[in-house]
């Protein structure tokens, strides 16, 4: 190891040196940092590439470089008085970019994504009808709650109703006894005292 290296900062040695206030240790640390930051960069740049990022580069390469001469299909387009850059047509009332290229990098077979967005569609329209059918239950049972709260209303307006008519009928049947009663009181007072007038004598003059 060169003398001027710097020394690992996770190392022992690195730990047991003096860390009193005044010592360079935040240069020292900020050195590790740094000489850490190049080794992950050196290894990022050392990394070989995976198949599916070269086949990516070479693609997108392909597909930014225009078609030259060597291009069967467009050399014969040139015998024909094509020319780069000019829409396809007799008349010029075609397409001047070519069709663009859908690239399918997964595994699943051809209609996968179709088939997928289906049954995402039917998820999604499944899940409406039953929010339909939540809502219309909701509103139904509101429904049902609202008639028998005016049912319950109804009832205890016919039951105060019906106490009302016991209670007028009580007083009714009430002011009637006492009514009867009264009258056969006097009748029999009356009678008591026309019994004590004719025994007295009281009455005769008068019969």
């Amino acid at each position: 190891m060169e003398e001027d290296e710097e020394e690992d900062y996770m190392s022992d040695s690195f730990i047991k040196q003096d860390v009193r206030p005044g010592l360079p240790m935040v240069r020292r640390v900020k050195q590790a940092f740094q000489k850490e930051e190049k080794q992950k960069e050196a290894n990022e740049k050392s990394r070989q590439k995976s198949i599916k990022e070269e086949e990516k580069e070479r693609r997108d390469l392909v597909l930014k470089s225009a078609l030259g001469s060597e291009n069967k299909g467009f050399a014969l387009l040139q015998k024909m008085g094509y020319k780069s850059g000019q829409a396809l047509g007799k008349s010029g009332e075609g397409i001047v970019e070519p069709i663009p290229l859908n690239i399918k990098t997964g595994r699943s077979g051809l209609g996968h994504e179709e088939l997928k967005k289906r049954k995402a569609e039917e998820k999604l329209e499944n899940y409406r009808q039953k929010l339909h059918m939540k809502i219309q239950a909701n509103e139904q049972a509101a429904d049902q709650f609202r008639i028998r709260f005016k049912n319950k209303q109804e009832e205890r307006k016919m039951e105060g109703d019906l106490r009302k008519s016991q209670r007028a009928c009580q007083q009714l049947d009430t002011q009637k006894t006492l009514k009867i009663y009264l009258q056969t009181a006097l009748e029999t007072v009356l009678q008591i005292i026309t019994k004590a007038f004719l025994k007295e004598g009281f009455l005769d003059k008068y019969v």
